[in-house]
């Protein structure tokens, strides 16, 4: 047997680092679909800072024609489970339930209903994760806590502390 019969072992090379300049900061994208390309670009390239502003800008679109704050926040958030279930399911995947049940009871009704339910949503689990916790719903409902019951709120502290428990005392 010869000495260049013998297997070598593939030596692996380190990835190419492409040194690129953005052609305009992701703060001043106002379309989805040129958000969602860069989406795409960016997770193919291994860029998550990127993928994750992107994906944060195209949420903040979603609720940017919302005067009210809050409602603003249950829009975004609204954007952020179907971008995470469309990513997820490969498709355009709208969530057709919460979208019913915002039209028939309303913002602040709705987010009393996700809280309030025995088990996590699976918006509440997409989001979670995919270290978005601050986009939940439960999080909303902490952040304006004079428009909900105290049961919600309650509820809202109770989940969250279940998947971010506390690590100062």
């Amino acid at each position: 047997m010869s000495k260049n019969s013998a297997k070598r072992a593939p030596v692996e090379k380190p990835p190419v680092v492409l040194k690129q300049k953005m052609a305009k900061p992701i703060s001043a994208y106002t379309d989805p679909a040129a958000l969602r390309t860069l989406m795409q670009n960016a997770k193919r390239m291994g860029r998550d800072d990127i993928w994750r502003e992107a994906f944060l800008r195209l949420c903040s679109l979603e609720g940017a024609e919302q005067t009210d704050p809050l409602h603003r926040d249950f829009h975004e958030m609204l954007a952020a489970y179907e971008q995470l279930l469309s990513e997820k399911n490969g498709r355009a995947t709208r969530a057709s339930r919460t979208r019913m049940k915002l039209k028939a009871k309303g913002v602040v009704a709705s987010l009393e209903d996700l809280v309030r339910s025995k088990e996590p949503t699976e918006g509440f689990e997409l989001l979670v994760a995919s270290n978005f916790v601050e986009m939940t719903g439960e999080q909303i409902v902490l952040k304006y806590p004079d428009q909900f019951s105290p049961e919600a709120i309650a509820a809202a502290k109770t989940r969250l502390a279940a998947v971010a428990p506390a690590t100062k005392d």
